[in-house]
């Protein structure tokens, strides 16, 4: 379960921020604005949801009867659900420095399984939804000298990550969710203007997504 020191945490994991000579000309969007555009679409993948006007209320006021402002910085929103916090959802832009854009990425936090939003704002405010950078093989996550074990089905999910967006690995078997030995972790991190793959050795976590 959530508590206030791991949302914390989490919160100054989030707020790592990209130098400051990244930061475009960009008509002061902020995280706050943005997220005031956005549809509720992904709360629909929380067990709380969020309506439409709930939604202005936690903006107003910042918390709502099943949602809280955890932390907010110019670039960066995280919101805990009520009362036990035991589900988050997180919102991240990234400048880019070419054209004044921002992307803006919005997802789920702490869960096995994550979801994902990506949407570009232009310097005249036109939002668009746009793709998330596909995801890597399995392969790719995996010592080539091992391979998977029998029976295990993998899928591939892009995350709210560090610096960027993070690739998830998941396996299933005949019973459910398992795990697998993995070699490499893989990113894509922001680098001012594009979302860039990185492959990292594996670390295990230690704590929520992430």
């Amino acid at each position: 379960m959530w508590n206030c020191m791991r949302l914390a945490a989490l919160l100054t994991l989030l707020t790592t921020m990209l130098p400051a000579a990244a930061a475009a000309e960009d008509n002061g969007m902020t995280a706050r604005g943005i997220f005031s555009m956005l549809p509720v679409s992904i709360f629909e993948n929380t067990v709380e949801g969020l309506s439409e006007a709930d939604k202005q209320r936690l903006l107003t006021e910042g918390h709502s009867d099943f949602w809280e402002i955890a932390g907010e910085t110019e670039d960066v929103m995280v919101f805990a659900a009520l009362p036990f916090r035991d589900s988050a959802v997180a919102l991240r832009l990234f400048r880019n420095t070419a054209d004044g854009s921002v992307e803006a990425a919005i997802g789920t936090l702490g869960a096995p399984i994550c979801t994902l939003e990506l949407w570009r704002v232009d310097v005249t405010g036109r939002m668009v939804p746009i793709d998330t950078p596909p995801e890597p093989d399995i392969r790719e996550f995996l010592d080539q000298s091992r391979g998977l074990p029998q029976g295990i089905n993998p899928t591939v999910l892009i995350c709210l990550g560090l610096g960027g967006l993070k690739a998830e690995p998941v396996f299933w078997n005949s019973s459910g969710m398992t795990q697998a030995p993995l070699a490499h972790d893989i990113s894509f991190q922001w680098n001012g203007r594009s979302f860039e793959k990185q492959v990292l050795p594996h670390r295990a976590q230690t704590d929520g997504r992430p």
